[in-house]
């Protein structure tokens, strides 16, 4: 089995999708609010808020216990389209790579995520996906109706 991977999951939303492209370009600091029993924490270090090549970490629950990941953000507003890649954390201990893309079209997201592994040994980064996808939800009920 190869170390490269690529997981996808379009998820269909009561909202509109551009809603919550908005959300994590402009207001990812409300995110630990809408879903504190996954995002504890989110800081900017570098850059500003809805801004290409920021720099950020966020603080969440996988698998029970905290975890920490810093990333660089960018962001396509014509598309729509926001990828955080990781830099620094967690993510950084287990895979040699990792970028994540959020895409909004219409009411629909799309979570990418593209990854090498450090070794045969490392898990495929299913809990995680997993993870993202609880988060979308809880987000999505905070938007539904706007």
């Amino acid at each position: 089995m190869g170390l490269k991977g690529r997981l996808i999951s379009q998820i269909e939303m009561k909202c509109s999708g551009h809603l919550l492209y908005e959300h994590f370009k402009s207001n990812p600091h409300k995110t630990s609010v809408m879903s504190p029993d996954k995002i504890t924490n989110f800081t900017i270090h570098e850059g500003q808020l809805g801004k290409a090549n920021s720099v950020v970490s966020w603080n969440f629950i996988l698998g029970g216990k905290e975890r920490h990941v810093k990333q660089v953000l960018h962001i396509d507003n014509e598309k729509k389209s926001i990828t955080f890649n990781f830099n620094e954390g967690y993510m950084n201990e287990l895979y040699k790579s990792m970028a994540l893309t959020l895409t909004a079209e219409e009411n629909f997201i799309t979570w990418t995520l593209v990854y090498e592994k450090l070794n045969e040994n490392t898990p495929e980064p299913l809990n995680f996906m997993e993870f993202l996808i609880g988060l979308i939800k809880d987000l999505e009920t905070h938007h539904v109706g706007k």
